[in-house]
């Protein structure tokens, strides 16, 4: 290997390992891991609150993170708080990441117990589930991403939670993919009530499913993300997330 390739190998490693690792966990400890859901069914504190702690896994390099709004459904974006770093937020948009001028956590040390997000928002649709999905990621003094580690999560706030919430089985709904292009295809043991709505909450397709099999349309819907609920007898529903391509 020519001196020239060393010293390019060497300059890779300590970019590398310069910069610090992170460990993101909640107030009590419990570790967050990339694609982790926390689901919610209160609008006020502290049902609704979800701390956010992070830990600078380094020896030597100040940490410098911020998150990164990657989806809304089913909301606006108002009536909520995320406190980053010092910078807390009644407002978020998809696509912005937070805040403009993160501040260091020295080596080996935390952000505190000050991070945090809790929702006040019930929704466009009170009867669809609501997502904030949020991705906490490592940057430089020049807010520049840095690092191999990040981690996304999802806070859910579904008023039905714990109450009328039941899973697919439970209401004797079989589907056969919640990934789909023209057609949503699956079974009924009970006849029950069918609605989709779009990421915004509006609704965009109803109908009532017999028992058996079925198929429903959905080829003139845009590609994007969608909750379908089911309303079967005595009160049960179902709700599940399905993503059109």
């Amino acid at each position: 290997m020519t001196m020239k390739k060393i010293l390019i190998a060497a300059l890779c490693l300590n970019t590398l390992f310069g910069f610090a690792q992170f460990s993101l966990q909640k107030l009590d400890g419990t570790v967050i891991n990339d694609g982790d859901v926390f689901a919610f069914n209160e609008l006020d504190e502290p049902g609704n609150y979800l701390g956010l702690k992070v830990y600078n896994l380094s020896a030597e390099n100040d940490l410098y993170f911020k998150a990164k709004v990657m989806s809304i459904t089913n909301s606006d974006g108002t009536n909520l708080q995320l406190c980053v770093s010092d910078v807390c937020l009644p407002q978020i948009t998809a696509g912005n990441t937070y805040p403009n001028f993160p501040q260091p956590i020295a080596p080996g040390g935390s952000n505190g117990n000050f991070d945090h997000l809790q929702n006040f928002n019930g929704g466009i649709n009170p009867n669809a589930p609501l997502e904030y999905v949020i991705k906490i990621f490592q940057v430089d003094e020049n807010s520049v991403e840095v690092g191999t580690n990040s981690v996304t999560f999802t806070y859910r706030y579904d008023a039905t939670l714990g109450t009328l919430q039941f899973d697919l089985n439970a209401i004797g709904i079989s589907l056969n993919a919640t990934s789909i292009t023209n057609e949503i295809i699956l079974s009924a043991t009970q006849n029950v009530a069918f609605s989709l709505f779009d990421i915004n909450g509006k609704l965009v397709h109803s109908q009532s499913l017999s028992v058996g099999n079925s198929s429903i349309d959905v080829s003139n819907l845009a590609a994007g993300v969608y909750i379908a609920n089911f309303n079967g007898k005595v009160g049960k529903t179902a709700t599940v997330k399905m993503v059109k391509r």
